[in-house]
């Protein structure tokens, strides 16, 4: 196991001035957040924002399409609140033909039913993950555990259904932190619907300083590559850790430099190797340990 990286105070202070360069990220026509923007009300973006989110993993040509078409069908209906709210047998039939990759389209109806039933029961999805919390909220895993296991509970369509007998596909869409995962998609959407700076949309009440880095490749590979972690797996200890030591630069809202990160890698800004032509421009490169050129060894 690698040892744990706790950024000291000097090099907090240089990292941070340097992530303040990069140059923010104002065009989100490749980014799965797109969605949630599409819509006015609160109610439409909860629900376009649990589909973005959960489905936002892989290539981002590929689940783009995808989601297109899923709100496409949901805007015929009168908009996502209202699609999940009235989901039909007819709407199942309309969507049955979609999938993305592992995901299929009777995974896609469970999950538009599933969000239907807990917005009944619940008011709103927010409301799911404020259930017994504490007005000092400082990590958002017992929430986020919380918040799945009823989404978990509220799949289960009859009597004799188990979790764990549901396709893969749908089970995927509800990984559960317990398990160690990331749970990259789930704390996406917790940036999203907390954050109130652009992209991100400030709907939901938990404290920006609770936050975890949504740790995809792109996030784990700067990461890696400027010392906020040495561990290699994408699980919750590696996101926590990066999170940790993002807030010795910014307590109230370390999770704020994750999509400037996130699309050095997207947009082929970073190519995780050094080009020079690349690497010498970008912000980062006196503290990226792969940007910064090589020293020559002395010839005898």
């Amino acid at each position: 196991m690698a040892k744990a990286t706790r950024l000291s105070k000097n090099r907090a202070a240089q990292l941070r001035a340097c992530l303040d360069k990069l140059e923010p990220v104002t065009d989100i026509s490749d980014d799965p957040i797109q969605f949630v923007h599409r819509y006015d009300s609160s109610a439409d973006r909860e629900v376009a924002a649990l589909f973005a989110a959960t489905l936002a993993f892989g290539r981002v040509a590929s689940f783009l399409p995808v989601l297109n078409e899923i709100f496409t069908q949901a805007d015929e209906c009168g908009g996502p609140a209202t699609w999940v709210d009235n989901f039909s047998k007819e709407d199942a039939d309309r969507i049955e033909p979609i999938f993305y990759r592992w995901i299929r389209g009777p995974d896609l109806a469970r999950f538009a039913r599933t969000i239907g039933r807990i917005r009944v029961q619940y008011g709103s999805i927010e409301a799911v993950f404020k259930v017994n919390d504490t007005p000092n909220q400082t990590d958002i895993k017992p929430l986020l555990e919380q918040g799945i296991s009823i989404f978990q509970k509220f799949s289960l369509e009859s009597p004799d259904e188990q979790f764990s007998d549901l396709s893969r596909g749908y089970r995927f869409l509800l990984t559960h932190p317990a398990s160690g995962s990331g749970c990259k998609r789930w704390c996406m959407l917790f940036r999203w619907m907390a954050r109130t700076e652009f992209p991100d949309v400030g709907m939901w009440s938990i404290p920006t300083s609770a936050l975890i880095i949504p740790l995809d490749t792109h996030i784990h590979q700067v990461a890696d590559f400027v010392g906020l972690t040495r561990r290699k797996d994408g699980s919750w200890a590696t996101a926590k850790e990066i999170t940790q030591n993002l807030a010795r630069m910014d307590p109230e809202d370390p999770t704020r430099f994750d999509f400037a990160l996130a699309h050095l890698g997207i947009s082929g800004k970073c190519n995780k190797r050094r080009v020079p032509e690349v690497c010498d421009p970008c912000a980062l490169v006196e503290v990226c340990r792969i940007g910064q050129p090589r020293k020559r060894s002395p010839t005898g």
